[in-house]
């Protein structure tokens, strides 16, 4: 992002994908080494040493693809396995399950296996909480629902709305009522506690 607004994104892509840039003059030189700064800057110091050898914005952004972004067979499980037990869990705010939701999409794009917007839909909806039970009910049975739909429509409804723990503490009170009993006097035959 910085080195799009910057001017220098095209320093970071491979000459073959950029016949345009003249990689030889001055001024591309100095822009690559203003691009080679920023990607520098925003490395963490821990991760620094993966770039200590770069000489150009493409090497560095080179050598930090392959330490971070690896399509290998191990990477692949991980974030796959990941995407099959994604659950909300109760008590979390829908806004933080989504983003936590759209960061397994990215890291699933990333290793090379994108998920379309209906698979998407259909992962999202089975892994909220009973909670979202009723209003995910109406959703799956919407004709031409999209993603950003879904994604506001469940995000509009307060949980703890549609919880059954209501209902249950409700229940929980009707029922230690009535285990209690009456203790106090019958005024009929004077008897105690019935």
């Amino acid at each position: 992002m910085k080195l799009s607004r910057k001017g220098l994104l095209a320093h970071i892509i491979k000459p073959e994908f950029d016949a345009l840039s003249d990689r030889s003059t001055v001024q591309w030189k100095t822009d690559d080494l203003k691009a080679l700064g920023v990607i520098a800057g925003d490395v963490s110091l821990t991760y620094q040493v993966y770039i200590r050898g770069a000489t150009t914005a493409a090497d560095s952004w080179r050598m930090l693809e392959e330490q971070f972004n690896r399509n290998t067979l191990k990477n692949r499980l991980i974030v796959t396995k990941k995407l099959h037990n994604f659950k909300m869990e109760s008590g979390t705010r829908f806004a933080v399950h989504v983003a936590q939701f759209k960061e397994i999409v990215l890291q699933m794009e990333t290793i090379g296996e994108p998920l379309d917007e209906t698979r998407q839909l259909v992962l999202l909806l089975g892994s909220r909480t009973d909670e979202y039970r009723m209003i995910s009910t109406v959703l799956e049975n919407t004709p031409n629902m999209t993603l950003a739909y879904v994604i506001q429509a469940l995000s509009g409804v307060d949980a703890s709305d549609e919880s059954s723990s209501a209902q249950q503490k409700a229940f929980v009170a009707k029922k230690s009522y009535d285990k209690r009993g009456f203790n106090g006097t019958c005024f009929y035959c004077k008897k105690t506690g019935h």
